[in-house]
């Protein structure tokens, strides 16, 4: 990784929320890992900034085209004394808030994917806006992904 590739710094990781949900079908279970970014708070932070920092923190995991099929990113996910953590680069690290049947897929095993939104979201919005939001992010390219699994 470069120094202009190099991974966004704690003040602006601070702003990136994690959100968690599990996809199943009859032929898999996948544990996903949302991250996005809260809307402009800071007199310096703005739509643009925010989505400069998600690039760079969706590229510090090596995630892939959303268009793409998703890569594999290496061992991202660590649980440890029952908390998951997401690895986003070498010596970071963020806490992913996660419920038990979350922790069951990575824990056994099973594929987590990893979408980083470049466009920033207020937290605390419901499934569907959440939903709508992925969608739009997903139709305009403003996305990134990737597949870990648990170490």
């Amino acid at each position: 990784m470069s120094q202009t590739d190099s991974p966004p710094g704690p003040g602006f990781v601070a702003g990136i929320r994690l959100a968690t949900g599990i996809h199943q079908t009859d032929a898999f279970t996948v544990a996903n890992l949302l991250a996005f970014h809260a809307p402009p708070r800071l007199a310096h932070e703005t739509d643009e900034s925010i989505r400069e920092g998600m690039q760079a923190f969706a590229a510090a995991m090596d995630l892939g085209p959303h268009d793409e099929h998703p890569p594999y990113i290496g061992h991202r996910i660590r649980i440890r004394q029952g908390m998951p953590w997401l690895n986003y680069a070498d010596e970071y690290s963020l806490c992913v808030p996660a419920a038990r049947s979350w922790l069951d897929v990575a824990d056994n095993g099973g594929p987590i994917r990893v979408l980083v939104l470049f466009n920033p979201l207020a937290p605390g919005g419901d499934q569907q806006r959440t939903a709508e939001h992925v969608r739009d992010c997903y139709e305009r390219g403003a996305m990134r992904w990737g597949t870990t699994y648990h170490v």
